[in-house]
C-alpha cells in the first residue's frame, strides 16, 4: 500500500515500500512517467527516491488537498503495487549504459584498503566490481550523480568516516551496497576505487543534459590507462 505525507507547503511525497529492491524501482519509474504525464498542469517537479516519489507542485494552480485527491486517485485506479511483474517489465525495457573504468592505485586511493576489506586482491576487487550489471535507483547529491545498486556483498564497504574535501570529477567510488560515479569535482565520503572519463553531465549544452537516467542499466568496463587517456582523461587530475 502506498502512503502519502506531506512534505513541506508545495510538496508531497508518495511511499511506495520499505525496501529497495528492483520491484520498488520499476514502480517508481511507471509511477513517474504517470504523474509527469497525468499531473503535467500542475506540477512543478517530480524528485524519485529510492522507495519513494516527491511530487512538487504550483500553488497557485492546485491545493493541497486537490494534489492529494489527484495522487489518489491515479495511485489507486492504477495501482503500481498490484503489478506483480513490474520489474522485469521495465527492466527489459532499460537502456544500457557502459562506462569505461581505470581501475589503478594511481586515481584509486582506496582500491588497496577495499581489497583488505574484502580480503582479496585488487584485480578481484576490479573484477567484482565490473561482472555485476547495476541499476540507477536515484538521482541526486549533484546534477547527473546517480546512486546505482546492487554492489557485490564482499565488497560493501561503508563510507569513510573523514570525508575528503575534493573528490575529482569521474572518480567512481562506493558506499556500502551503492556505488557512483562523481559528475564533477566535489567533497565526498565515498570510497575511490578508479576513474571514469566519460562525461555524466553536460552543463554546457542547452539545456543542460544529463547522461544516466533513472531505472537506466549501467555497466563497468575496466580499460588500460593508455585508453583511459585516450578516451579524453587524466590521471594526474
Amino acid at each position: 500500500m502506498f502512503q502519502l505525507v506531506d512534505s513541506g507547503d508545495e510538496a508531497v511525497t508518495v511511499y511506495l515500500a520499505d525496501e529497495v529492491s528492483a520491484d520498488t524501482l520499476a514502480l517508481i519509474v511507471q509511477l513517474v512517467a504517470r504523474i509527469r504525464r497525468e499531473l503535467a498542469d500542475v506540477i512543478t517537479d517530480v524528485v524519485p527516491s529510492y522507495c519513494s516519489v516527491t511530487v512538487y507542485y504550483d500553488l497557485l494552480h492546485c491545493t493541497g488537498r486537490e494534489i492529494h485527491t489527484r495522487l489518489d486517485r491515479l495511485l489507486t485506479e492504477r495501482n503500481p503495487v498490484a503489478v506483480s511483474d513490474a520489474g522485469n517489465a521495465v527492466k527489459d525495457k532499460a537502456r544500457l549504459v557502459e562506462l569505461p573504468v581505470y581501475y589503478d592505485d594511481e586515481v584509486a586511493p582506496d582500491l588497496p584498503r577495499l581489497a583488505e576489506f574484502a580480503n582479496c586482491s585488487a584485480d578481484e576487487v576490479v573484477q567484482l566490481h565490473a561482472a555485476q550489471e547495476y541499476r540507477v535507483y536515484a538521482l541526486g547529491f549533484r546534477p547527473g550523480f546517480a546512486f546505482l545498486g546492487q554492489v557485490p556483498p564482499a565488497l560493501q564497504m561503508p563510507r569513510r568516516e573523514t570525508p575528503r574535501s575534493l573528490v575529482p570529477a569521474g572518480a567512481v567510488a562506493i558506499a556500502g551496497a551503492q556505488t557512483a560515479v562523481y559528475p564533477d569535482s566535489s567533497p565526498g565520503g565515498w570510497n575511490i576505487i578508479g576513474r571514469c572519463p566519460t562525461l555524466l553531465f553536460d552543463r554546457a549544452s542547452t539545456p543542460p543534459t544529463v547522461l544516466l537516467q533513472l531505472g537506466d542499466c549501467v555497466r563497468f568496463v575496466p580499460v588500460a590507462r593508455a585508453e583511459f587517456i585516450a578516451l579524453g582523461g587524466d590521471p594526474d587530475d
